[in-house]
């Protein structure tokens, strides 16, 4: 991610992440977030965070399933 500000106004700040596939999201204000047409497969997911950080998990995805991956950052709990 990279952390982009203004001088002038501090509070004024984004984060910018470039991927290079289209299998990614962002977070609803409650935290949610959707995939969609993810082929089956097992793959890395990577959750990130401003101020935690990234973790990954494994994710197998089943051939016409919705598949649930919940995350919690370690410490948050």
């Amino acid at each position: 991610m990279i952390h982009v500000k203004c001088n002038i106004h501090s509070w004024t700040q984004a984060y910018i992440g470039v991927v290079d596939n289209p299998y990614f999201a962002v977070s609803g204000e409650d935290g949610s977030y959707r995939i969609g047409n993810l082929p089956p497969g097992t793959y890395t997911v990577a959750i990130w965070q401003e101020k935690l950080g990234m973790q990954e998990q494994q994710l197998t995805v089943a051939p016409h399933s919705n598949t649930q991956a919940d995350a919690t950052f370690k410490g948050t709990n």
